[in-house]
């Protein structure tokens, strides 16, 4: 049995941007550990590690049309691709109105796109980002759950008259959004259904654990790692 140690090197921030990753395989089998310097993160991989790449999952040509009608039925179009990214919860942007809901060190997974609606000719379009924030974990029997804890979005434009109408229409949106969100997330643990884990951690970009270097950006993908209990 062999393990893999990945060193990523964070380029733009913890878990944002382009980072690279340096995978070399260890003749011994290394148990799992972690540990951050800075923008340095250095993470020793068993053989055993079940990897789900969160972004190749969640982010399918199905989930992107479903977000496009969605937003086609709220008067707004998809500008950017869905991204899938680590957040660490103190800077989730609702972190504030409940700051003991995780532990400081818990992440969360940002689900975010880009949105664009046009106004009438007496307002400016508004383009703007929602976001949505699943929060994965072990149950009392280690199994991996996941759930949707919170939406947020944001936008720039609308002005002098149409902010309060587009701000309506979008907060009337997000149940919806909620309820379409919750099975693609389960189709997307599926492969960890019902097997206990000792622990889950995140993993910059795709996961991959193939030796050798690679360039990826986190603010695009991020990985779950799973090691068997």
């Amino acid at each position: 049995m062999m393990s893999t140690t990945s060193e990523y090197v964070f380029l733009n921030g913890f878990f944002n941007g382009t980072f690279t990753i340096f995978n070399m395989r260890d003749p011994t089998s290394q148990p799992f550990s972690e540990k951050s310097l800075g923008s340095l993160l250095i993470v020793d991989r068993p053989d055993t590690e079940l990897t789900i790449d969160l972004g190749a999952q969640i982010a399918t040509n199905a989930t992107t049309g479903l977000v496009a009608n969605e937003l086609i039925d709220a008067g707004a179009s998809l500008t950017s691709k869905i991204r899938v990214q680590g957040v660490v919860w103190p800077s989730v942007p609702y972190f504030f109105q409940n700051p003991f809901a995780h532990n400081i060190s818990d992440m969360l997974v940002r689900v975010d796109f880009d949105f664009h609606i046009e106004t009438p000719w007496y307002c400016s379009d508004a383009d703007g980002t929602i976001s949505v924030y699943l929060f994965l974990f072990l149950d009392g029997e280690r199994h991996l759950q996941g759930a949707v804890d919170g939406t947020w979005f944001s936008y720039n434009g609308g002005g002098p008259f149409c902010t309060g109408h587009i701000t309506a229409g979008l907060n009337a949106a997000m149940p919806n959004v909620v309820s379409q969100v919750g099975p693609i997330l389960q189709q997307a643990l599926s492969k960890a259904a019902g097997v206990p884990f000792s622990n889950l951690h995140y993993l910059p970009g795709t996961g991959v654990s193939t030796p050798g270097v690679f360039i990826q950006n986190a603010s695009d993908d991020v990985a779950l790692g799973l090691n068997l209990a």
